[in-house]
């Protein structure tokens, strides 16, 4: 079971300058906490990571959550808060982890 520890919410408006943006967009960034069960020495405990949706229109436009990250919740809501400050999307967020902690 996964359950949405903090959840931040941005909305997007465009922007005549920015080529390929041209309705509102609302990004929206979830903790995610979930519990590990296929690891013996960490079996129970509690495993951290973060899911952004993008809605466009009000419709869910793109997904994408990468759970397990950490069993440090500190350390993912240091992750977390630098998403929502660079307005990180779905389709960046492996890209990014991957930069920043090399996942």
């Amino acid at each position: 079971m996964v359950n949405r520890l903090i959840e931040k919410r941005i909305e997007l408006i465009p922007d005549e300058h920015i080529i390929g943006f041209k309705s509102p967009m609302k990004l929206e960034y979830y903790l995610i906490e979930s519990k590990l069960d296929d690891m013996d020495e960490l079996s129970g405990k509690k495993v951290y990571g973060i899911e952004i949706i993008k809605k466009v229109d009000g419709m869910k436009d793109e997904v994408k959550a990468v759970k397990n990250l950490s069993c440090n919740i500190e350390k993912t809501k240091d992750l977390f808060e630098k998403m929502v400050k660079n307005f990180v999307t779905p389709i960046g967020l492996p890209f990014i982890l991957d930069d920043m902690i090399g996942t």
